[in-house]
C-alpha cells in the first residue's frame, strides 16, 4: 500500500476545514463555495489555486509519518519480491499458453488431414482408413483438456496459477 492510499482525501479535506458539498468541497483557504475538486489522491481549488495530494495535505495536518528505515527497506524488499514473482508467473503463463495454442493448431491440422483422408476414400466407395479414425480419436480425446487448460490460464487468480505451476506467492 502506498503512503497516498493510507489516507482518504475527502476526510483530509474535511479535517483541513473544507465543508463537503456534493462531489466538491468549500475551500478553507479562500472561502470559495464548492471550488475544491478532488480525485482519490489529489485536490485543487479553482478559485485560489490551492492544490496538493494526500501526502501534502496529511503533512499539513500533522498526520503524515515517515516509515522507519528498516520498515521501508522491508516493504521495498517485499515489493521487489512480489514483482519478481509476478514476472515469473507471467512468463510461465505466457509460455504455457503458447505451447497449448501450438498443440491446438497441430490437432486442427491432424483433424483436417483425417477428414480429408476419410472423405477421399468415401468418394471411392471404400472404408475410412483406420489411421483416419485413430487421428480423429487423438484429436477429440486431447482437445477438451487443452481448451480447459487454456481457459483456466485465462481466468485463474494469481494464487491458483501459482499452485498450478508449483510456485509460492512472494508477499
Amino acid at each position: 500500500m502506498s503512503a497516498a492510499t493510507q489516507y482518504d482525501i475527502g476526510d483530509l479535506l474535511e479535517q483541513a476545514g473544507a465543508r463537503p458539498r456534493g462531489n466538491r468541497h468549500d475551500c478553507p483557504k479562500c472561502g470559495g463555495y464548492r471550488t475544491v475538486t478532488h480525485s482519490d489522491e489529489a485536490f485543487y481549488c479553482h478559485r485560489c489555486n490551492w492544490k496538493g495530494n494526500t501526502i501534502t495535505l496529511a503533512k499539513g495536518l500533522g498526520l503524515y509519518r515517515r516509515l522507519p528505515l528498516a520498515e521501508y527497506r522491508e516493504l521495498r524488499r517485499k515489493r521487489e519480491r512480489a514483482h519478481e514473482t509476478a514476472v515469473w508467473l507471467y512468463e510461465r503463463v505466457r509460455a504455457r499458453r503458447l505451447e497449448l495454442s501450438e498443440l491446438l493448431r497441430e490437432l486442427g491440422r491432424l483433424e483436417l488431414l483425417a477428414h480429408e483422408d476419410g472423405w477421399m476414400e468415401l468418394a471411392f466407395d471404400e472404408e475410412v482408413s483406420e489411421s483416419a479414425w485413430q487421428s480423429l480419436e487423438t484429436v477429440y480425446h486431447n482437445r477438451p483438456g487443452i481448451e480447459a487448460e487454456l481457459d483456466f490460464l485465462e481466468t485463474a487468480s494469481a494464487p491458483e496459477l501459482m499452485r498450478f505451476f508449483g510456485g509460492e506467492l512472494a508477499l
